[in-house]
């Protein structure tokens, strides 16, 4: 609730307050609110957000992923991105 994604402009808006991320921090957001409920492993995200190539560790997305909740919760949107733990990450239940 709050949150709008607008794909083609790449911003993200919570309560009609702009966030400002980066290109990875807005398609990893984009990717797990689209598959709201479901639980990611970060070896999906790599695939789907860094792509195939990506021979990064798994790590690379924790860190994105802790940014990305400092930003959401500046902004007032805290808990939104839930970790599962030893797998990965989730919105909503």
């Amino acid at each position: 609730g709050g949150i709008v994604i607008d794909k083609a402009a790449h911003q993200v808006t919570i309560d009609g307050q702009d966030i400002d991320l980066s290109y990875k921090e807005f398609e990893l957001l984009s990717y797990l609110v689209r598959n709201r409920g479901t639980a990611i492993s970060r070896d999906r995200l790599l695939e789907q957000v860094w792509g195939f190539s990506y021979e990064g560790e798994t790590r690379t997305v924790d860190a994105h992923v802790k940014t990305l909740r400092q930003k959401l919760d500046a902004a007032g949107c805290s808990n939104l991105i839930h970790t599962v733990r030893g797998y990965g990450y989730k919105i909503g239940g």
